[in-house]
């Protein structure tokens, strides 16, 4: 008897449960304060370039070029959202040779439209490290978007001798950081 006593006390009170309930008023404009904020992380180029491969036919040859396509930059996506780029750049030198390394911005019609210069000292028997950040905020940041190509140049400067047998490398990588602000 007792056991059908609970049950029932058990089933007015979840029944009860059921009538009362709390409620508000669903605010579906939240949506309209919704904003992101991502960052994306990515790498733009890389080369080794071994001191003998700057040798062509028994000349020494001083400049070696990488083209890199990023018309990625152009999509609609990052034109409507992206605010801020850091570039990345790192170059190391084992060679005696001093280096200009450039990277040139060209558009869709392949017209240089910005620059980066960085020079590389020559090896002096510690492994010579080069960095550089350059950052795009919202004043210059169009530059990337109308950047389909980008032109990656190391120009040798005079001095000893580059042989077949010459050791050390030239070695760049670089990377980006994109900041992007969705509302």
């Amino acid at each position: 008897m007792n056991f059908t006593f609970f049950k029932r006390i058990i089933l007015m009170t979840f029944l009860g449960c059921c009538f009362f309930s709390c409620s508000s008023d669903l605010d579906f404009d939240q949506i309209n304060d919704f904003n992101a904020q991502p960052v994306l992380i990515g790498n733009l180029a890389y080369f080794n370039i071994n001191a003998p491969e700057f040798i062509s036919n028994g000349s020494e040859t001083p400049i070696f070029s990488y083209t890199s396509d990023v018309d990625f930059l152009n999509k609609s996506f990052i034109n409507e959202n992206l605010v801020k780029t850091e570039l990345y750049f790192r170059i190391k030198n084992t060679i005696n040779r001093s280096y200009a390394f450039t990277v040139t911005f060209l558009n869709k019609n392949g017209i240089p439209i910005y620059g980066i210069r960085m020079d590389v000292p020559a090896y002096n028997g510690t492994e010579i490290l080069v960095e550089k950040t350059e950052t795009f905020s919202a004043a210059n940041v169009d530059i990337l978007k109308n950047t389909t190509k980008m032109v990656f140049s190391v120009r040798m400067f005079s001095g000893p001798p580059i042989k077949a047998s010459t050791s050390g490398r030239v070695e760049l990588s670089s990377s980006l950081t994109a900041y992007f602000d969705i509302r």
